[in-house]
């Protein structure tokens, strides 16, 4: 671990992840001391507001990939996105090579903008550990398969994202030409494939969970639109609304505030 430097009365620290099995621990030292646990390249010291942090590099052993069948893998955190390009995964033709893919599951402009089309990321499934310091295997969801129904983490959850696309402003969200919201509920109401709760954490900036392992299928690199955008007008509605609709799926998940909050991420090109 190295330290780093004392700003208001509040301090910082560097840490190499070598063990998805010391994560627990970490977590749990954070949650104990009020110290937040930052995925390394999403924010920064100077980003955190009011309080101390832990920033946790990817380290060795979190890096590698595993086949399953021709057109998916299951990947550890730490995998780079050169990786991931070197095995014939298109969909990250456009992203950066040095990214882990931790951080490219929670950076949103490497994911698709439009509504409703989470899919084309080729995230299947990933392992949470949630600030509570539960573990679950999010992804796909439907009849055929309720099971995230059955783990406590979730029996309350699920419900009450479902309930919020009923909401007028997330119905409007819909119908924007580009997601505006930091969380992506479109995950569970799909224009491309099925529901899957995975996507809903696309670009979710390590706010909500920590990942463990990702499972990724093949998808072409030129199913992704990134670069749509949104009217004057929309933008100043979508100012006035993101905050509480963020705000209440934050406290969902991370109630005490264990992990960066949105106000504190700091995508910067040096964090790249």
């Amino acid at each position: 671990m190295s330290d780093e430097q004392e700003r208001d009365g509040y301090h910082s620290a560097r840490i190499p992840l070598h063990h998805l099995g010391d994560l627990p621990s970490l977590r749990q030292l954070c949650q104990e001391y009020d110290v937040a646990l930052v995925l390394d390249g999403t924010a920064t010291e100077k980003s955190m507001i009011g309080r101390s942090c832990l920033i946790v590099e990817s380290g060795q052993g979190l890096s590698g990939t595993e086949a399953i069948g021709d057109h998916a893998c299951l990947a550890l955190p730490g995998t780079t996105v050169a990786q991931m390009q070197a095995l014939g995964y298109e969909q990250f033709s456009h992203v950066p090579p040095g990214l882990t893919l931790a951080q490219w599951l929670a950076m949103p402009q490497w994911h698709d903008c439009r509504p409703g089309c989470t899919a084309s990321s080729g995230l299947e499934r990933v392992h949470a550990l949630f600030a509570d310091g539960q573990t679950a295997v999010l992804g796909g969801f439907g009849v055929n398969d309720e099971s995230p129904l059955r783990l406590p983490v979730l029996q309350k959850k699920i419900p009450l994202l479902f309930e919020l696309l009923s909401d007028t402003d997330i119905l409007r969200c819909l119908a924007l030409p580009r997601w505006p919201l930091a969380y992506r509920l479109d995950a569970l109401r799909p224009r491309l494939g099925d529901i899957n709760l995975a996507q809903l954490f696309l670009g979710h900036g390590g706010t909500l969970i920590w990942c463990q392992e990702l499972v990724i299928r093949r998808m072409p690199g030129n199913a992704i639109v990134t670069d749509l955008m949104l009217t004057e007008a929309d933008q100043d509605w979508v100012a006035g609304v993101h905050n509480h609709i963020e705000g209440n799926i934050k406290a969902m998940f991370d109630p005490a505030g264990l992990f960066v909050y949105p106000d504190e991420l700091s995508f910067a090109a040096d964090n790249l």
